[in-house]
């Protein structure tokens, strides 16, 4: 057609048939300019009268939608390929086999990151079970200090050593170092540091 042709005599279903003609004869996007080449029928009827089916079929047969994140899922949009390859057998099986290769390739992804979630969750465990222990260890070992510090403590006092078979003085403490803790108030805090608990004189 290479004369611009009347359009009156054309119904919209005419028109969308010579368009998806159209469509399924070329590929990328559909332009009113190559629509008019094609089919003599001037860019301004074709934008007046089916600019909106050109807008949705020069949209991809995969659409994207925003998942919550940055990812993007891509999810077919049916009404788009019944429209696009109604008359178009070969066409419509590519397009459910690329819809079926998306979804495939959703799913090995999908399972995929799966894997990593029990792996670091399975991590995670092993961590807090670790923490848990040092926690435990650590506690055991302050008490092991605390103990041994009472028993230092202790070893100090004659009266202390005999009932526990402390055979010496752990800490050697001068009379000047005793007077020095006296006046800090030590001896309230620690009697057993400060003379023989059993001597009553």
């Amino acid at each position: 057609m290479n004369s611009i042709m009347k359009t009156e005599s054309y119904s919209d279903e005419e028109l969308k048939k010579l368009l998806l003609e159209y469509s399924n004869k070329h590929t990328g996007s559909i332009t009113y300019l190559g629509l008019q080449k094609e089919t003599g029928i001037s860019r301004k009827t074709w934008k007046r009268r089916m600019g909106e089916t050109i807008e949705t079929l020069n949209r991809k047969v995969i659409t994207s939608h925003n998942n919550v994140g940055f990812d993007e899922i891509p999810y077919p949009n049916f009404d788009l390929i019944i429209d696009r390859f109604l008359n178009d057998e070969k066409g419509l099986r590519d397009a459910l086999y690329h819809i079926q290769e998306v979804f495939i390739k959703n799913i090995e992804e999908n399972n995929k990151l799966s894997d990593q979630l029990m792996k670091k969750d399975k991590k995670i465990d092993e961590l807090t079970q670790k923490i848990e222990k040092l926690k435990h260890e650590l506690n055991e070992k302050k008490q092991e200090v605390r103990n041994y510090e009472k028993i230092i403590i202790e070893s100090t006092n004659p009266s202390v050593r005999r009932r526990k078979g402390i055979s010496s003085n752990l800490i050697k403490m001068s009379e000047h170092r005793k007077e020095s803790a006296a006046s800090l108030e030590l001896e309230d805090e620690f009697p057993e540091l400060f003379g023989d608990l059993d001597d009553e004189s």
